[in-house]
């Protein structure tokens, strides 16, 4: 019998000393976490805090544990003033207890706002609710590199658009022969001076949008216009470059077709497809340009007969910095900014932007642009 006993009481000794292996190794893990966490019961009570936590917020583990976490941890807005308790994360969870991520600011123990993602999910046991486990992560260095890359690119630019413009106006004035007779061979290499610098301008102009996308800080100037005017305008603009590539296009449109947008910068979206479709397709090909227009919506399609695009190179079309490699990719040439930028103005109208490509046959880019969008302004 005392043996028995003897066999369970070492029986219950070893699986308490796993028990608290099990315990230090979970620990363990928990604070080697590059993020911080927050772990709490059903009501909301902090049960569980990390190293990462206790350091990102200043304080000390007796300051939390058993606290209510919306009221131990406080959120805040950019400004360090505190917001409604029912949009915070964690209530979201706990009422609805469904996973909800946000970015958000949170108030350390010094007094400090700290930007910070936040995913809070809920801990369901045997189907039913009893906690929620809250991880979120410090976006202060992320933030910091977003402004200084900002600035960065707005100061270069700003600082490179002056003296470009200033060289752009001087070899205009050399070719119009301002200040004197040109000859041949000196007009031929001014033109192409004249052809790097607007390269070079345009550049510039992309680099300077692309900071705005970035930051969030690209805004529409609508009006009221006829878009089948805008097409006509953006085309003529094409027609030299076109023709010197013996392409033809084809436009299609309604007599009037009048829509809330930003001239300007659709203008720019639309111009950024139509060369497309002309620096990648051979010469002697034709390009289609076709507007239609309901109730609901303003389909745009520009379609080419160009090289086509791979079905795997599709989804990288509208990606920063994008070439694709093909036969006319060294003659087109191009800053890789151009979709990118089409892309993010036609989202800014409320828009949709889809290609479809096959290889030899050609590409179509459909542009859908909602006819009544004014509700998205209110």
């Amino acid at each position: 019998m005392s043996d028995a006993l003897d066999a369970q009481t070492k029986g219950a000794a070893l699986s308490k000393a796993e028990f608290e292996e099990y315990q230090l190794r979970t620990e363990a893990m928990l604070n080697s976490l590059g993020e911080g966490l927050i772990v709490t019961d059903v009501h909301g009570d902090i049960t569980t805090v990390n190293k990462y936590a206790l350091s990102a917020l200043g304080y000390n583990e007796a300051d939390l544990m058993g606290a209510w976490l919306p009221k131990a941890v406080i959120v805040v807005d950019q400004y360090g003033r505190a917001v409604d308790q029912l949009s915070r994360p964690i209530i979201k969870c706990l009422t609805t207890g469904k996973t909800v991520s946000a970015r958000t600011h949170y108030l350390t123990k010094a007094g400090e706002v700290l930007p910070v993602h936040i995913t809070v999910s809920p801990i369901i046991i045997n189907g039913l609710p009893s906690g929620a486990i809250e991880v979120f992560r410090d976006l202060t260095s992320e933030q910091q590199l977003d402004i200084a890359k900002e600035d960065f690119v707005s100061l270069a630019s700003h600082q490179l658009r002056t003296p470009a413009t200033a060289v752009k106006s001087i070899l205009s004035m050399l070719l119009n022969g301002d200040f004197g007779p040109l000859t041949e061979i000196q007009s031929e290499y001014l033109a192409k001076t004249a052809t790097s610098n607007n390269r070079q301008l345009q550049l510039i102009e992309d680099l300077l949008s692309v900071a705005q996308v970035d930051a969030g800080k690209m805004e529409l100037d609508l009006q009221y216009l006829d878009l089948a005017g805008l097409l006509r305008e953006t085309i003529s603009d094409h027609l030299s470059s076109l023709s010197s590539r013996n392409q033809t296009l084809n436009l299609q449109t309604p007599r009037q077709a009048r829509l809330l947008v930003d001239p300007q910068k659709l203008r720019m979206a639309v111009d950024n497809l139509i060369s497309n479709a002309s620096k990648y397709s051979p010469e002697g090909t034709s390009i289609w340009v076709d507007l239609d227009i309901n109730l609901d919506c303003a389909t745009l399609k520009i379609r080419d007969e160009g090289v086509g695009i791979p079905a795997a190179d599709l989804p990288k079309l509208f990606t920063k910095f994008q070439r694709l490699p093909n036969e006319l990719s060294p003659a087109a040439g191009g800053t890789g900014l151009g979709l990118f930028l089409t892309k993010s103005i036609i989202n800014l109208h409320h828009g949709a932007l889809s290609v479809a490509s096959q290889v030899g046959e050609g590409t179509t880019f459909t542009i859908r642009l909602p006819v009544k969008w004014s509700q998205h302004l209110t």
